[in-house]
């Protein structure tokens, strides 16, 4: 092989590559993808849970539902338990629109919820994408209700 067909080999190659590569990140780019967090939530005069979902993806996106999975699944969807908006501390109605890399934090009364068999948070949007979280802050306050404190 010659010097000049080496180089256009490599080149070509090297094109290719990006093509892919470019391919893949606008692949990404359209994804939705957000991040569950349930936290503590404490403030003056309440105590309770709070879910915080971050929206990371490119671009705005709504939240339709937050709240917990229950008991087991049954069929592809496991059951849910969606927060009313009357739970929540600081009266927030949702749909909520999240811009590009923005967040919310529902904070919420947990009264009600103690007899629920809880699994992980969630959020669904309205285009119909549903992500779940878990935390140590869940898992110590599902405990909390196991043991009836």
């Amino acid at each position: 092989m010659t010097w000049p067909a080496a180089i256009t080999l490599a080149i070509a190659v090297l094109g290719a590559v990006l093509g892919m590569l470019n391919t893949w990140n606008s692949i990404n780019d359209r994804r939705v993808r957000i991040r569950v967090v349930p936290k503590w939530s404490i403030a003056p005069g309440f105590s309770g849970m709070a879910i915080e979902v971050v929206n990371l993806s490119a671009f705005a996106i709504t939240i339709s539902e937050i709240g917990f999975t229950i008991g087991r699944s049954r069929g592809p969807l496991p059951r849910r338990a969606p927060i009313p908006g009357q739970m929540f501390v600081d009266g927030t109605d949702l749909p909520i629109k999240l811009d590009r890399h923005g967040s919310f934090s529902g904070t919420f009364y947990t009264n009600g919820l103690e007899d629920l068999d809880i699994g992980k948070a969630y959020a669904l949007t309205t285009s119909g994408v549903i992500r779940y979280g878990k935390s140590p802050a869940l898992k110590q306050w599902i405990a909390g209700l196991k043991r009836g404190a």
